[in-house]
């Protein structure tokens, strides 16, 4: 297949090219007049079994550019040399009214071949021209941006979901500053980022459902048997101020765990990340790690975090990623549940109640008093 380095001097030469393995793609300019087309050119630059297809003006499909109308030893650069030719020459024959595409200064697609720029970002048009993607930032692989053309409508991105950002970059009235203020926000986000990436690498996150998505701000981690952390930013451009910690488990078991933490946040190191403040404040070398990935020795233990099916449901993991994470209160009792098929027992039961945010049950099982906030741990 044909390597990319091969294309640099033709992607130099027309920068509205999108190039993987033989297939080229994109929007071009030549003349001031806009040329959309396709090509797979397997022996580049030679058109030997290659297979080319232009949009024509006033068109919505490709329309294939005959071999009889190209000469014996032309290269793919005489093709594009000869493209308004061969347009007007298809497009009298689709349509003697048609007229070629013309471009003014504001035009978006201009706009577009100014924005390209490899070192930075990957650029990619969908073939319809309707949907433009910028992704793999430079030093931000993971992150995209994406507009509806031609209204620079945002469709998707990667910034996470607590903010509404559509808002803030739909004020852009043209794509570069949009792009520009894009960039500027994944600089801005680097410590929001930094103090989730040790959480993800060294923890047992049990949910956002893995793989973890950059748009999520919260993340539910294991703690010790039966214990979880829930660690959630509220604002990522204030990642430590906006911090809310919790520990869930049984009653007896994190409610020396939740003084322990309480008292270790007046004591917050600036200077470190929270998983490395976190790990501080509990005294503990290591938090566990996923199934798999062996044993770790937590308060004197061997945790080998093991996955617990919920003793409602029979499952480990529901549609939307949620484990079994709320126990019983009675340390004889290891049944574990996940919130929300235990807020639907609670709702069966006769003598349930709630008051203010927290819901009163029983455990299905050995009957012992329960209480939990749903509100909480089926938040996000």
């Amino acid at each position: 297949m044909t390597e990319s380095r091969e294309w640099d001097d033709f992607l130099l030469r027309y920068p509205g090219i999108i190039v993987s393995g033989s297939n080229a793609r994109g929007t071009v300019k030549l003349n001031g007049k806009w040329y959309r087309l396709k090509v797979m050119c397997p022996h580049f630059p030679k058109l030997q079994e290659a297979r080319l297809e232009l949009l024509l003006p006033q068109q919505v499909k490709f329309t294939k550019i005959r071999k009889e109308d190209l000469e014996v030893d032309w290269t793919l650069y005489d093709l594009m040399k000869h493209l308004p030719q061969l347009q007007q020459k298809y497009s009298d024959k689709a349509n003697p009214n048609a007229k070629s595409l013309e471009i003014t200064d504001s035009n978006i697609y201009s706009e577009i071949a100014a924005l390209y720029a490899p070192q930075d970002y990957q650029l990619e048009l969908n073939d319809a021209c309707s949907l433009l993607r910028f992704s793999k930032f430079a030093g931000y692989e993971r992150h995209y941006l994406q507009v509806a053309l031609p209204t620079l409508r945002i469709t998707a991105h990667s910034l996470p979901d607590c903010v509404p950002w559509e808002e803030q970059l739909q004020k852009y009235e043209n794509l570069s500053a949009m792009v520009q203020q894009f960039r500027n926000y994944l600089q801005d986000l680097r410590p929001f980022y930094g103090n989730f990436a040790d959480i993800d690498e060294l923890c047992y996150v049990v949910q956002p459902k893995p793989p973890v998505s950059t748009k999520h701000n919260w993340r539910l981690f294991v703690l010790r048997e039966r214990v979880f952390i829930k660690l959630v930013l509220s604002d990522p451009f204030a990642p430590i101020g906006s911090m809310s910690v919790q520990i869930i488990g049984p009653t007896q078991a994190v409610e020396e765990l939740r003084r322990t933490l309480s008292d270790g946040l007046s004591e917050w190191d600036v200077e470190l990340d929270i998983h490395k403040n976190l790990l501080r404040i509990f005294d503990i070398c290591y938090f566990p790690m996923p199934p798999g990935s062996g044993w770790m020795e937590v308060d004197g233990e061997v945790n080998t975090t093991e996955q617990k099916f919920c003793n409602i449901c029979y499952s480990y993991q529901l549609e939307e990623g949620e484990i079994p994470i709320v126990s019983c209160d009675n340390p004889q009792c290891t049944l574990v549940y996940h919130a929300a098929c235990l807020k639907e027992w609670f709702n069966t039961l006769t003598d349930g109640m709630d008051f203010l945010s927290v819901s009163f049950g029983t455990c299905p099982f050995c009957k012992t008093k329960l209480s939990t906030s749903f509100a909480e741990l089926l938040a996000n």
